[in-house]
C-alpha cells in the first residue's frame, strides 16, 4: 500500500484501505505523506466531520455551501480510503 501511495495511486490505496476495513481489521493511521495529500480546505472540513458535525454544520462553521462541504469530504474519503465513521482514526485524532 505504501508503494501505491508513493506512486500517487490514490484510488488503489483507497480500495486497499476499504478491503482492510471490510475484513474487520483496523487500517493503519495516516503517514505524514497521506496527510499532506489533503488540501487545507479538505483538512478543515475533515476535522469538523471527525468531530461529528454534519455537512450543514460544517458549512456554517466554514462559511461555505453544504455542497462544497460534500465535495471536499468526498475528496478526503477517496484520498484516505475511509468513510465518515473512520475519519477520526484516519486523521489520528
Amino acid at each position: 500500500m505504501e508503494t501505491a501511495a508513493a506512486c500517487g495511486a490514490d484510488a488503489l490505496v483507497g480500495r486497499a484501505r476499504a478491503q482492510i476495513a471490510s475484513a474487520g481489521l483496523r487500517p493503519r493511521r495516516l503517514s505524514s505523506s497521506e496527510q499532506e495529500s489533503l488540501t487545507v480546505p479538505e483538512l478543515a472540513a475533515a476535522r469538523h466531520a471527525a468531530r461529528g458535525l454534519d455537512n450543514a454544520a460544517i458549512a456554517k462553521e466554514l462559511h461555505i455551501d453544504s455542497r462544497t462541504v460534500a465535495a471536499r469530504l468526498s475528496a478526503v474519503f477517496t484520498k484516505l480510503g475511509t468513510d465518515r465513521l473512520g475519519l477520526g482514526r484516519a486523521l489520528g485524532d
